[in-house]
């Protein structure tokens, strides 16, 4: 999943609804990525505002799964 239709789902986050299995697997390759860069990042004391940013979009990823019901 491309980050632009990462945003474009997660605009319409305020509904709930049903996530398939391949957009749920792109959303946490996704999320995997983002921690990963979270991590380099901790280790070496590096850019506090990447760092945030990077806890957002994770927290917006877990937010939008909780919401929706997965299908199988």
């Amino acid at each position: 999943m491309k980050l632009s239709t990462f945003n474009k789902t997660l605009e319409n986050k305020d509904k709930k609804g049903l996530i398939k299995e391949k957009p749920l697997l792109d959303l946490l390759n996704m999320k995997v990525e983002f921690k990963k860069e979270l991590i380099v990042l901790k280790k070496l004391h590096e850019s506090k505002k990447r760092q945030l940013e990077l806890l957002e979009k994770i927290e917006e990823i877990d937010q939008f799964i909780t919401t929706h019901k997965i299908q199988k």
